[in-house]
């Protein structure tokens, strides 16, 4: 099968969606596809980036396509639909995968060549929620129509969890055409930790992600003032870090929160090797899923999760023997369960976990996905 993935970015750029694409091409590539993966090119030197090729592997093309530095967090991609137009000459595309939030792709409703083919959406998250700003909200409001019709000339919606069609209200329109297929993650590259060697040691709290809003470090900043013998580490880079890095010298915190900013794959391992459990306090579905709670319980490190409505975050935790969730923005609850989790770590850690959301499994079941709708769009 010839596969057409076009995405945001591409790593190195980090991110959740980012991790997941690159993944999720290689793991079909290893079930015998053709895969090409089209993203913004995310390297600007000025205003505009470069159109890039890279033969990532014999059957895995990378084109990271020129684009438009971002206005308000968003790209726009140059010439996306000559591009898809050469795609498709060059060979011939079964499926085009499309993941959003992703304004660029709106150009594909003009593009004839692409909308002979099937289209599958890989719905990562809404482009505004409850807690956007007004101005995003105005913006979006613009582009909505744009946005329905793109959903509407899909096959099919990939959601990653239950939770999110729930509070989505776009989705909630769309029901019966939207599949939960759980994103997965490369589980080859992951060293699993001793949990019992850090059983001694002073009682370590991670969090990972870029500084984002909705990822509510405040909050677990806030906590460190009622758990005086814990300590925080913020890893991840973004906007926030001199905010935040204020925000802990005011509170006189800077001896039991760490902010490591951006940090290599080995690092992480680091980080996670030593931590005794892992947090993420995100307090809007801006959250869908959490990709990094995956790389927590692939190490089967203890999860801490907010209960945030929408949010794949509570699906995950729950179903794993090594999970929690506090009330999502409950400081007193997250304190609460953190100390828990400190006096029952030695019985917690004895939970045995199985971790079922590697990238082969949900490629496997994307493939499947993949031939019924062929097996339904054929005359």
């Amino acid at each position: 099968m010839n596969i057409l993935h076009i995405g945001k970015f591409y790593p190195p750029y980090y991110g959740g969606m980012e991790t997941y694409l690159q993944d999720l091409a290689e793991a079909q590539v290893k079930q015998g596809h053709h895969v090409t993966v089209l993203v913004h090119n995310h390297d600007w030197h000025d205003l505009r980036s470069k159109t890039l090729v890279e033969q990532v592997l014999p059957n895995l093309t990378l084109i990271r396509q020129a684009c438009w530095r971002p206005i308000m967090f968003t790209p726009l991609m140059s010439g996306l639909n000559k591009q898809v137009i050469d795609i498709i000459k060059n060979q011939p595309i079964d499926v085009i995968h499309l993941h959003v939030p992703n304004p660029s792709l709106f150009a594909l409703l003009r593009n004839r060549a692409a909308k002979n083919i099937p289209w599958v959406i890989r719905w990562h998250s809404d482009m505004v929620t409850e807690s956007s700003s007004r101005l995003l909200r105005l913006v979006y409001a613009c582009i909505k129509p744009i946005e329905s019709s793109l959903i509407k000339r899909a096959t099919g919606i990939l959601i990653s969890s239950p939770e999110y069609q729930k509070k989505s209200p776009l989705l909630q329109q769309h029901e019966n055409r939207v599949a939960v297929i759980p994103l997965g993650l490369n589980t080859d590259k992951i060293t699993i930790p001793d949990s019992t060697a850090i059983t001694d040691k002073p009682f370590k709290i991670l969090t990972l992600g870029r500084l984002s809003y909705y990822k509510n470090h405040r909050l677990l900043i806030d906590a460190m003032k009622q758990l005086p013998d814990m300590h925080l580490t913020i890893a991840g880079g973004g906007d926030l870090y001199a905010e935040l890095e204020r925000y802990i010298k005011t509170n006189q915190l800077t001896d039991r929160v760490t902010l490591a900013g951006s940090v290599t794959d080995e690092v992480k391992q680091t980080l996670f090797n030593e931590c005794h459990v892992f947090c993420l306090a995100s307090n809007d579905r801006a959250e869908s899923y959490g990709m990094v709670l995956l790389e927590a319980m692939a190490r089967q490190k203890i999860i801490l999760a907010a209960d945030t409505e929408g949010s794949g975050m509570r699906w995950l935790a729950t179903r794993y023997a090594r999970g929690f969730t506090f009330g999502n923005h409950q400081l007193m609850d997250l304190v609460a369960k953190l100390n828990h989790i400190r006096h029952n770590y030695s019985h917690i850690i004895k939970q045995q976990v199985d971790f079922d959301l590697t990238i082969d499994q949900t490629a496997a079941k994307i493939t499947d996905y993949y031939q019924h709708m062929l097996a339904t769009e054929s005359p």
